[in-house]
């Protein structure tokens, strides 16, 4: 029997600790794939979505956790709750929809349905069984909790709390100026790129790349002065904006509140960046769809008044900057494939938020 790609680097951990990356095949075998939505998704706080879009009970939107789904919504008394998604009776998925609002939850397969406090309310033909106690076939809880207009789930019912994971992160953001409370989403955009979620989150995690890559995003950023500080469970990149940037008629011509680029990557797969000018939010949210596919799901919020005309701008720049990562990281997937690549080498003074991430993966998979 074929080793496979986490037995094959027994010595992984000090190899990453000297600059070098995860393997490739770490990338591109399904059995890694597999093991990643067992030993991360599966017991990991991961961002689902935002307060706002629940303001009604009955409210919800479906979620998944790897290979775990989750319904999140508003029960009756207006308190925000996630199930497992799937029924009690035969495993089906109960909630089929994106989102939507319902006043209880109906299973398509055989009707079993659900309170919104997850609570079996019917099961057809359960008065003819003997000792049948709906009671216990309630549906199974998630763990939820928010981070000011954010929610969070876990289906991992034991795991640490929220707080834990996000350390100091609320206050740093908090040091910025930017008012959470104020933000409204405003427009977003998806992207599916054939690459593994790794690679997309690599790339995020470093912009060594910049210079060359993305000449729009270089002209308002100083990535010259670019900076990454490592926390436990999250990373944070720094860097002001360009005096040139300030002046008006320039392509990218920035006024506003935010005078530094805040970045911050949230382990396992959430970012949310903050730009210089006026308070605004983008949050990236990268989701496996397979070994070499992955959704990147992007909310862009803004305070009030913010105007129509800026966040157009906005999110032009932001698909520019995207579309010109989502071409470098279909290109290292593919040379990940090619057979000739094993592992890398970084340049830590660049790219040490990135060893950070696969240090945490290689924690997860391993320990």
């Amino acid at each position: 029997m074929t080793a496979s790609a986490i037995e094959r680097y027994p010595d992984l951990s000090g190899s990453l600790e000297a600059g070098y990356t995860l393997p490739a095949a770490w990338y591109t075998e399904e059995a890694v794939f597999a093991l990643e939505k067992r030993r991360i998704f599966a017991h990991t706080w991961q961002f689902a979505g935002l307060v706002e879009t629940l303001p009604h009970p009955g409210d919800f939107f479906t979620y998944r956790a790897g290979d775990v789904p989750i319904v999140i919504l508003r029960d009756a008394e207006g308190k925000l709750r996630a199930f497992i998604n799937v029924c009690r009776h035969r495993g089906s998925e109960l909630v089929l929809e994106e989102h939507g609002c319902k006043q209880s939850i109906q299973c398509h397969y055989h009707a079993w349905t659900y309170g919104l406090d997850g609570r079996l309310r019917a099961a057809p033909g359960s008065k003819a069984e003997p000792n049948f106690d709906p009671d216990e076939f309630s549906l199974m809880p998630a763990q939820l909790d928010t981070w000011g207009p954010f929610i969070f789930v876990n289906p991992d019912r034991d795991a640490p709390p929220l707080a834990e994971i996000l350390g100091d992160l609320p206050a740093m953001v908090a040091a910025t100026g930017l008012r959470l409370d104020d933000l409204r989403r405003r427009t977003g955009s998806e992207y599916d790129i054939a690459a593994n979620w790794k690679i997309v989150t690599d790339n995020y995690l470093e912009c060594y790349h910049c210079p060359v890559a993305h000449p729009g995003f270089s002209s308002l950023i100083n990535v010259n002065e670019y900076t990454v500080t490592e926390y436990e469970y999250f990373s944070v990149q720094t860097a002001a904006v360009r005096a040139s940037a300030r002046q008006k008629g320039g392509q990218y011509s920035i006024t506003g509140e935010v005078d530094e680029g805040f970045y911050a990557y949230v382990w396992p797969n959430f970012t949310l960046n903050i730009y210089p000018g006026p308070g605004n939010l983008s949050l990236n949210l990268f989701l496996p769809q397979g070994v070499g596919r992955t959704r990147a799901v992007f909310d862009y919020l803004f305070v009030p008044d913010v105007t129509d005309g800026d966040v157009a701008e906005f999110g032009a720049f932001i698909d520019q900057v995207q579309r010109e990562d989502s071409v470098l990281c279909e290109s290292v997937q593919r040379g990940m494939r090619s057979g000739h690549f094993e592992q890398g080498r970084l340049m830590l003074s660049r790219e040490n938020g990135l060893r950070h991430f696969q240090r945490l993966v290689h924690r997860a998979l391993t320990g």
